[in-house]
């Protein structure tokens, strides 16, 4: 494996391929600026990092990996994100009350940041939903001489809803069922797999050329770390980074609209809580921002849903964009795509993508030298 995914791959997976419509700049463009210029004002949550790069480990035998993470994760276009606004709204005090809390968590420490990212799409299968399941775990190491773990999960089938579920049983329950056709009538066979059976795994010091963190772009763990906890100061560092060109070709946006990507991207990361704190009030700012109440998300977690004004298509279905907050440490629990209508054997509000943090992810210590259950890389 050449390179190991990072969080902007993550968040491309969940995300729409285009976030604006008519303009140059795509998803991934626009999620890489994020990396870059850092949150300003806005959070959201939903089912959405730089250009899109090979993945590591192949799906099944049957699927071409590039097509079917294309198909499945990309499936999400022409979302329209409206322009953000640095004037402060009169609305949002759960986020400002949020922030509150969150500056007085006490610090973390730990010599590594875990990431567990799960990643859900939907796809059409026999007549019912089925939604790919994908597990990707990375450690990233304060010191940047320390190496870092990579694991990724076998892929994982399931029928999407307990009414797909029904339909497949019905239907005799398959051990593979058709999804992916083609117009010449030739489809893929996706395996019905409800937990991955295996992960793969590389543990090692990367150099700087190949290092997602060290990328042109990307921010490292020594940049976050230096964020400001406070908002102004926040917004401008991250505006000094857009001006910097730090994002490559994301200078066809504005500091304005990709402000609530960046801060959406940060809160996921591994922040102190005064920092959380600033880039939650930053988005609380933010007119384009609303709070849409309290959800649960796709592990059953109960978390604040913010709204980006974000809409699109999922495929041919109409789509809307929600990003979810851990109501205690104001983390990213989740990014969701919703279905906007009920149609094509999807009801109105059923999540058709998605991608969540695991309850693993935060600070620790070192990761093991060999993870269990897993084989090394080749």
């Amino acid at each position: 494996m050449s390179r190991k995914p990072d969080e902007m791959d993550l968040l491309a997976m969940a995300r729409p391929a285009s976030l604006d419509r008519g303009s140059r700049a795509s998803a991934d463009d626009m999620l890489l600026m994020a990396t870059n210029e850092a949150p300003g004002e806005s959070s959201r949550g939903g089912p959405a990092p730089s250009r899109p790069r090979p993945r590591p480990w192949a799906l099944w035998a049957p699927l071409a990996t590039a097509a079917i993470v294309a198909l499945v994760f990309a499936l999400v276009t022409n979302l329209a994100s409206a322009p953000a606004v640095l004037d402060p709204p009169r609305t949002n005090r759960e986020l400002f009350d949020l922030a509150d809390r969150v500056e007085r968590l006490p610090a973390e420490s730990g010599a590594y940041w875990r990431d567990m990212t799960i990643h859900g799409g939907r796809v059409s299968g026999d007549g019912y939903g089925i939604m790919l399941i994908e597990r990707i775990e990375i450690w990233r190491p304060r010191d940047p001489a320390d190496p870092v773990l990579t694991k990724l999960w076998d892929h994982g089938a399931r029928p999407a809803t307990a009414r797909d579920e029904r339909a497949w049983r019905a239907a005799g329950a398959p051990a593979r069922v058709k999804a992916f056709c083609r117009k010449n009538g030739k489809c893929s066979r996706i395996p019905i797999v409800y937990e991955p059976k295996g992960c793969q795994y590389s543990l090692k010091v990367d150099s700087p050329d190949i290092h997602p963190e060290k990328k042109a772009g990307m921010l490292t763990m020594a940049d976050l770390a230096a964020l400001p906890t406070d908002p102004a100061g926040l917004v401008k560092r991250l505006r000094a980074y857009h001006e910097s060109e730090k994002g490559p070709g994301l200078m066809d946006q504005p500091f304005e609209e990709s402000l609530p990507v960046a801060a959406r991207y940060l809160l996921g990361t591994s922040l102190t809580p005064a920092q959380r704190a600033a880039v939650i009030r930053v988005l609380a700012g933010l007119p384009t921002v609303k709070v849409a109440g309290t959800v649960t998300d796709p592990l059953g977690r109960k978390g604040l849903s913010l709204d980006f004004g974000e809409r699109g298509d999922y495929g041919e279905l109409p789509a809307y964009y929600r990003q979810i907050l851990d109501p205690g440490t104001g983390r990213t629990l989740s990014s969701v795509t919703y279905a906007a209508r009920t149609a094509s054997g999807v009801t109105k509000g059923e999540v058709v993508n998605y991608s969540v943090s695991g309850p693993e992810s935060g600070w620790t210590g070192p990761p093991p030298s060999s993870p269990k259950g897993c084989r090394k890389e080749r």
